[in-house]
């Protein structure tokens, strides 16, 4: 079923938070969009919850399958999307519930727009905006952006002719920093990257998602992989002359 935004929402083991990310989707202004639910292979109430939501809401599309991780999810939810765009949306967050009618009404026919969001984590602190930027620079969509620390995924609705066009999808090797690889990346294609006021992402920090999961060696991956990431931001930003913004990213906060 066609929609102007396909929301694309991996989801393994998430049935404690479930319902309020797909309560919040019904919630929204804006109407036309259509969820892809991808069951990454959950064995806990995750499957139930979700066919009973398909069942009850046709914008509801779930697709169940074996775990593969979240990037070959995201990646089996571009395949599906069949909209004019695309966000991606983590099981346990929410959205305001005017996001989609904000976050189109803004724009501009830009590959990418970008929202502000809340978080409820201590390691990630809120940002928010004020004013509508338009950005067609490298330097400026990263600077307004914290994109270089701040590189969530979630933060943006893609044009999915734009990804598609591109070829871009997630890293199905890795756990983490997959959705920071993908947004700078992205960066270097959008035409124009919209920064839009006044609406925001709910972002959760979940202690038992499959990400924060209690066990030295998954712990002892996320090390490793937090350093590939953060290695991958370094050499982007050097190679594409935006080195000022890696080292001086923790001074830069100080502007919003």
């Amino acid at each position: 079923m066609k929609s102007k935004i396909s929301v694309i929402i991996p989801v393994y083991n998430g049935a404690k938070y479930l319902p309020r990310c797909l309560d919040s989707l019904l919630a929204q202004t804006f109407k036309d969009w259509v969820a892809i639910c991808v069951d990454d292979g959950s064995v806990d109430e995750t499957p139930k919850i979700l066919d009973e939501y398909a069942a009850k809401d046709k914008r509801f599309v779930v697709i169940h399958k074996k775990n593969a991780g979240v990037s070959a999810a995201r990646n089996d939810g571009i395949k599906k999307a069949d909209g004019q765009y695309i966000h991606f949306m983590d099981a346990d967050d929410t959205l305001d519930n005017n996001y989609y009618e904000e976050m189109l009404n803004a724009s501009d026919d830009a590959d990418m727009i970008c929202s502000g969001f809340v978080s409820n984590s201590k390691h990630s602190a809120n940002l928010t905006y004020k004013k509508q930027h338009a950005l067609n620079t490298l330097f400026g969509k990263l600077f307004w952006s914290q994109a270089l620390i701040k590189s969530f995924v979630w933060r943006y609705l893609y044009k999915t002719d734009f990804i598609k066009k591109h070829k871009l999808k997630f890293d199905t090797s890795l756990i983490s920093q997959e959705d920071a690889i993908f947004v700078l990346l992205s960066f270097v294609f959008a035409n124009k990257l919209i920064i839009v006021p006044n609406v925001n992402y709910h972002y959760l920090f979940n202690e038992n998602s499959a990400l924060n999961k209690n066990d030295k060696a998954h712990h002892d991956k996320l090390k490793k992989q937090y350093k590939i990431g953060k290695k991958f931001r370094k050499n982007y930003a050097v190679k594409n002359h935006v080195a000022f913004l890696w080292y001086f990213r923790k001074l830069i906060k100080i502007f919003f």
